[in-house]
């Protein structure tokens, strides 16, 4: 069995390998300019290149490379970015109709992205393990995939303003009041929405732990946070995180340019997923 996923599991295809998925990388684009993210541009210099004044857009992985991947007689469990948020899970659908066994490539939608979509990937290596068949392997992800909370809080009003996520007073505002927007990902996984405007990073926090504790996370979660060139105010989160559910794993990541496009530069991403089926996964 093949286990395949996007690289918003933040994995470049080698280290994809060593865990046992292959990875279709996301494309990401500036002016005339495409590259694949991890391989050809790093988050180093993407973020060099916003901050610059570029404004980027991103893809889904190239179809070419899709349909390599699924030129094989094994069976293929296909972990795609949230649909909504991204296409890539319906050209992968589409893709998987010119396979060459179409009837045994499985494209399952995330509905999430980053921390919790690399959580979903090794977990279905795992089950690979275990199981007899890929519609197993799904049906025992379907459960976790529903565990998955995501938050994202934007730093940059500027890029949100130029990029036209924020208008132009919106933006001014938020800038002169040190407003944080706290966006949280909808159940259906499709688009985000507003959770609230918080008057300070430190409120903003409280706002997702209050929110995660609605939601009854419990002490099998895995708490992330993930960054875009912002490591100081992610060691905040990731402090105030396990302060808040001490019981609970939790790691600290950066961000790829795919999602560094829709959040911009120091945003900090936020994410909790239920990891009681899979205990102790490796999730470095």
């Amino acid at each position: 069995m093949k286990i395949i996923a996007d690289s918003s599991v933040m994995f470049d295809i080698e280290q994809g390998r060593r865990h046992g998925i292959e990875i279709l990388p996301l494309s990401v684009a500036i002016g005339s300019e495409t590259w694949a993210e991890y391989e050809q541009m790093s988050s180093d210099e993407f973020l060099a290149r916003v901050r610059a004044g570029a404004l980027p857009q991103s893809s889904s992985p190239s179809p070419a490379a899709t349909l390599a991947a699924y030129e094989t007689d094994e069976e293929v469990v296909h972990l795609a970015m949230a649909d909504g948020l991204s296409g890539a899970y319906e050209v992968a659908c589409g893709l998987a109709k010119q396979a060459r066994h179409p009837e045994r490539i499985h494209v399952v939608n995330s509905r999430t992205l980053c921390i919790p979509h690399r959580a979903l990937a090794l977990c279905a290596v795992e089950f690979a393990k275990q199981c007899d068949s890929a519609e197993e392997v799904v049906s025992r992800l379907l459960p976790i995939i529903g565990s998955a909370h995501s938050y994202l809080l934007p730093e940059d009003f500027d890029y949100l303003r130029r990029g036209g996520r924020l208008t132009p007073l919106a933006a001014k505002f938020a800038h002169l009041l040190k407003a944080v927007p706290v966006m949280m990902q909808t159940s259906d996984g499709t688009r985000l929405e507003r959770l609230t405007v918080a008057r300070g990073f430190g409120k903003a926090l409280n706002a997702v732990i209050g929110d995660l504790r609605k939601r009854g996370i419990t002490d099998t979660s895995y708490l992330g946070v993930s960054h875009a060139g912002n490591i100081k105010q992610a060691r905040v989160a990731q402090e105030a995180l396990a302060e808040a559910f001490p019981s609970c794993e939790n790691g600290l990541f950066e961000l790829g340019p795919a999602f560094i496009t829709q959040g911009g530069p120091d945003c900090i991403a936020i994410q909790a997923i239920d990891l009681k089926a899979v205990p102790n996964l490796p999730m470095g």
